[in-house]
């Protein structure tokens, strides 16, 4: 009878530590679908940051971008975001998303004339536009970085483009 008794005390308990992992495995995808909509409340922006890095440098284009509209709305004031939308131009120029690297390199120039990227993002938004086979607008961005920005080094390498382009 004891035998019987904690037999079936064992059985409960692995099946009670069975639903606890699973209870786990559910909350831990709760908790990332809520990070990746940007519901998540105890992360800094440092933090988002750190990991649109992360994805930019992984290579992961899909999360990069599910990631930065999160961050833009929670963090919309956040000193790092005209770089992550940066980081985001430029990812989708490697990926050959042409469209969406000209909007996010738009966004760079547009919402943060002040920032260190904006010129490097007027560059990025120039090739874009070359790679679409849109030589004026990329012509007329390089001419823009030329007149505006001679002691950068994307004025050289804006010259050497444009050498290309005509």
């Amino acid at each position: 009878m004891i035998r019987k008794a904690c037999l079936v005390l064992g059985v409960f308990g692995a099946l009670s530590s069975m639903a606890v992992v699973n209870k786990t495995r559910t909350n831990n995808y709760d908790d990332l679908v809520k990070e990746l909509e940007g519901i998540k409340d105890s992360k800094t922006d440092l933090e988002y940051y750190s990991e649109i890095i992360a994805d930019y440098q992984s290579g992961k284009y899909r999360n990069l971008s599910i990631r930065l509209k999160g961050f833009s709305k929670k963090f919309p004031k956040s000193p790092f975001l005209d770089n992550a939308y940066y980081l985001a131009g430029k990812l989708a120029l490697e990926e050959k998303n042409y469209k969406d690297s000209v909007s996010y390199f738009q966004r760079v120039i547009s919402e943060f004339p002040m920032s260190n990227k904006v010129v490097a993002a007027k560059f990025g938004k120039a090739m874009a536009y070359r790679n679409m086979n849109l030589n004026s607008q990329s012509l007329a961005v390089f001419n823009e970085i030329r007149r505006k920005h001679p002691q950068s080094p994307e004025f050289f390498r804006a010259e050497t483009e444009m050498k290309l382009v005509r």
